[in-house]
């Protein structure tokens, strides 16, 4: 049986845009990352990010933005 995930974020962002410059802002220091994530829109046409795989996790983005594996 499939299963539906829905995710509720905590922080929303205006625009796609800004959520990407808040990623930017938290995990462009460093290159290597290989952080892999999409931009989900809510109901009420706000954005929010989440990162895909266990490097994200590894890395702790966690903390800060949705993460599956």
């Amino acid at each position: 049986m499939a299963r539906l995930l829905k995710f509720e974020a905590n922080k929303t962002y205006a625009t796609e845009a800004n959520a990407v410059k808040a990623v930017d802002k938290k995990y462009s220091f460093n290159e290597d990352q290989s952080l892999r994530y999409f931009i989900m829109q809510t109901a009420d046409g706000r954005f929010f990010p989440i990162f895909v795989g266990d490097k994200a996790i590894e890395q702790g983005v966690h903390f800060d933005f949705h993460v599956v594996a």
